[in-house]
């Protein structure tokens, strides 16, 4: 891929305000995908196919309404920009949806409890996906240069990577401190739904310096868009790599606090050991990865991570409840230290392939492209939870 000149850094502030927005999506989507299921079958007493199901119907309305979000964005022109002004309209409704969803009422029958978590799923899902596409969007226009795309992401990783731990650890820890009840979870819902908010609205106040790129004179139809898809390679080359790996990281994540606690024997303080050092691990390796991707391929660095998460993740089956908490720091550790170059060199090369559409195309449409590559990843993390929940009925 052709590497362009060397352009001016992204100031350090700009960029940490940029990737503030992966911590509140990190935070939501965790907070969903671990929690909400756990609580939906625990505390609400929903079947798991049912709870699976509609975590499922939700992440895939998600995929599909991003092409449409992806595409407004790249015509949308305001004083904003093309995208910032999505950004302030999405925090309000991702955090009054998170809230909500952990605060169903009392019903006589589940019909009302089904009714009322699949409107706020579909809140949830809108707002998500109104905030995520043209977030993703943005680097495309931030910074022309090549490895000034990695270090932008390196921003992006360890935020998220703190998003990651507060919307399973620590949203498993509030609700113990508060009780561990039904009403200790309403009550994480409505602090996490704040922070979530809070975050969302920082990320638009602080990158008002970010620069933008002007609308493309003509509209494009939507079938020459998919055509031109077709031939960017290394995003659909990349698109592939993100299916096998989402799928398997939905599995995962959806499982994980059943597995703990049935599997492992592990206390709500273990879980917390475990994702506390798994997130110091991918926020300490980040500057190393960083170091990597200046020296080496970013392709090959991120099939060496790719593979080496892989062992990791397999290293479960050995598992057995009663184990030493050495061995649970161990996979904690191995495990946080690639996942820093997986989404590092992904969405670092991600970027890249904005920059190749561009080349191959003359068009500025970065919305789109982020569309794409949400679309393959939620249509993905939908299997897993669907996958898990019929599993345990």
């Amino acid at each position: 891929m052709t590497q362009p000149v060397p352009a001016a850094p992204v100031p350090t502030r700009l960029a940490a305000f940029w990737g503030l927005g992966a911590f509140a999506t990190t935070t939501m989507l965790n907070g969903i995908s671990i929690v909400l299921l756990f609580f939906l079958v625990n505390f609400v007493k929903v079947e798991p196919v049912v709870a699976g199901a509609l975590l499922f119907a939700s992440k895939l309305f998600d995929a599909f309404i991003d092409p449409p979000i992806g595409l407004i964005s790249d015509r949308t022109t305001t004083r904003f920009g093309r995208r910032r002004p999505w950004l302030l309209g999405a925090s309000f409704f991702c955090g009054l949806s998170f809230a909500m969803l952990f605060n169903v009422p009392q019903f006589e029958g589940l019909t009302g409890v089904y009714f009322f978590v699949s409107f706020w799923l579909f809140v949830y899902t809108v707002a998500y996906a109104a905030f995520t596409v043209p977030y993703l969007a943005m680097p495309g226009e931030m910074t022309d240069d090549y490895h000034e795309r990695s270090r932008l992401m390196s921003w992006r990783t360890v935020w998220m990577t703190a998003g990651n731990l507060v919307g399973s650890a620590g949203a498993t820890g509030l609700v113990n401190a508060l009780g561990n009840d039904r009403g200790a979870y309403g009550e994480m819902g409505i602090i996490l739904g704040i922070v979530i908010g809070g975050a969302m609205l920082l990320t638009f106040l602080g990158t008002g310096s970010a620069r933008t790129v002007p609308v493309d004179p003509e509209p494009v139809p939507v079938r020459e868009h998919l055509r031109l898809l077709r031939g960017n390679l290394p995003l659909i080359v990349l698109m592939a790599t993100k299916v096998v790996l989402y799928i398997g990281l939905a599995a995962f994540t959806a499982v994980l606090l059943f597995f703990f606690n049935s599997v492992l024997k592990k206390t709500p303080a273990q879980v917390g050991l475990f994702f506390g050092v798994f997130s110091l691990a991918t926020i300490a390796f980040t500057p190393v990865q960083l170091w990597i991707a200046k020296r080496v391929d970013k392709r090959n660095a991120y099939l060496v991570c790719m593979g080496a998460y892989a062992v990791g993740i397999l290293s479960w089956l050995a598992a057995q409840g009663g184990e030493p908490d050495a061995a649970l720091v161990a996979r904690a550790l191995w495990l946080g230290a690639f996942n820093a170059g997986l989404f590092l060199y992904g969405y670092s090369m991600l970027v890249d392939t904005y920059a190749w559409d561009y080349q191959l195309t003359g068009l500025r449409r970065e919305g789109f492209l982020a569309s794409a590559i949400s679309f393959v990843e939620k249509f993905s993390l939908a299997v897993g939870p669907l996958i898990i929940g019929a599993l345990l009925s």
